[in-house]
C-alpha cells in the first residue's frame, strides 16, 4: 500500500464554497470532515480552474491542490508537476486576440495579468467571483521568463471561440468554464483535471476505486470520470450530472459532508 488509504478531490467554486448561498470559506463543518478524512487516511485535495493565488482563503484547509484544471499540482507545499504555456504560443495569442471583442488574462501561479483592451472584462471578473485587486496586474508588469499556467479568453461571439479552438487544435486546451458565458479557460495540449488526476494516482500508488471527487460544473467533468467515484453537488451543470455516479446536497446544505457520510469515508 502507498502514502494514502485514497484521494478525495475537491472543486471549489459551487462545491466547497458559493458565495450566492453566504458560504465565501470553507464551512466549519466542511473543514471537520475534511480533519476526518485525513484521520482516516485520505488524501485531501483541491481540484480547481482557479490559480494557487485564488484559492488562498482555503488552500490551507486541504493537503494539496491541482489548480490550472490540471496544469499545476502541489502536495503538502511542495510543487510535483508545473506545465505551463510555450511562450511563444502566449505571444502569438496575445497578438491575435487581443482586440476590441476578446479579451486575456494570462495566469501564474501568484498573479493574474490582464492587458489595455481587457479591462472592463478585468473589473468585471474580479467583481463576479469578488477577488481583491490586488491579485491582478496589468500585464507590462510581467516579467521575463515567467511562465503563463493558465490564459482565460473572454469573447464577444461564440465565432470567436469556435476560431481559437479551431486553429490552436493539438497546441491548447480549450475548457469553457461557465455555461453561460463566452469564457474559455486555456491551458497546454492535454491538461484536463482528470489527466492530472490519473499522474497522481500512478504516483501515490492510489488504487482509482479508491480515489473520489466532488463537482458541479462542465470543467468537472473529466475529474469526474477519472476517480472511481464521481459525486455531483446539488446545483450542477447537465454535463456534470451526465458525468455523475453520485447526487448530494448544495453547498448550503452541507453537500460534502453527507456525501462523504454516505460513501463511509467518515
Amino acid at each position: 500500500m502507498g502514502k494514502y488509504r485514497g484521494v478525495v478531490l475537491f472543486d471549489y467554486d459551487f462545491t466547497t464554497v458559493d458565495k450566492d448561498e453566504g458560504v465565501p470559506a470553507a464551512s466549519p463543518k466542511t473543514i471537520e470532515s475534511l480533519e476526518r478524512l485525513k484521520e482516516n487516511g485520505y488524501l485531501t485535495m483541491l481540484c480547481s480552474g482557479r490559480t494557487k493565488r485564488f484559492l488562498e482563503e482555503d488552500i490551507d484547509k486541504f493537503q494539496g491542490a491541482i489548480t490550472c484544471n490540471g496544469a499545476y499540482t502541489e502536495i503538502e507545499g511542495h510543487p510535483v508537476r508545473d506545465i505551463h504555456i510555450p511562450e511563444n504560443v502566449v505571444q502569438k495569442v496575445i497578438h491575435e486576440y487581443d482586440t476590441e471583442e476578446s479579451a486575456l488574462h494570462l495566469e501564474t501561479q501568484d498573479v493574474t495579468y490582464y492587458i489595455e483592451h481587457g479591462q472592463d472584462f478585468y473589473k468585471g471578473f474580479r467583481m463576479f467571483l469578488d477577488l481583491p485587486e490586488h491579485w491582478f496586474a496589468p500585464w507590462s508588469q510581467h516579467k521575463e521568463g515567467e511562465h503563463i499556467t493558465k490564459i482565460v479568453l473572454n469573447c464577444t461571439k461564440k465565432e470567436i471561440m469556435d476560431r481559437f479552438r479551431e486553429e490552436f487544435e493539438g497546441k491548447l486546451q480549450c475548457i469553457p468554464p461557465f455555461e453561460d458565458k463566452l469564457i474559455m479557460d486555456v491551458m497546454s495540449v492535454g491538461i484536463t483535471k482528470g489527466e492530472a488526476i490519473k499522474y497522481l494516482l500512478e504516483k501515490f500508488e492510489i488504487d482509482r476505486k479508491d480515489s473520489y471527487a466532488f463537482g458541479d460544473s462542465d470543467n468537472d467533468v473529466e475529474m469526474l470520470r477519472a476517480v472511481g467515484t464521481g459525486v455531483v453537488m446539488g446545483k450542477h451543470s447537465k454535463a456534470a450530472g451526465e458525468a455523475a455516479t453520485m447526487f448530494t446536497g448544495t453547498v448550503k446544505e452541507e453537500g460534502i459532508t453527507t456525501g462523504l457520510e454516505r460513501l463511509g469515508l467518515i
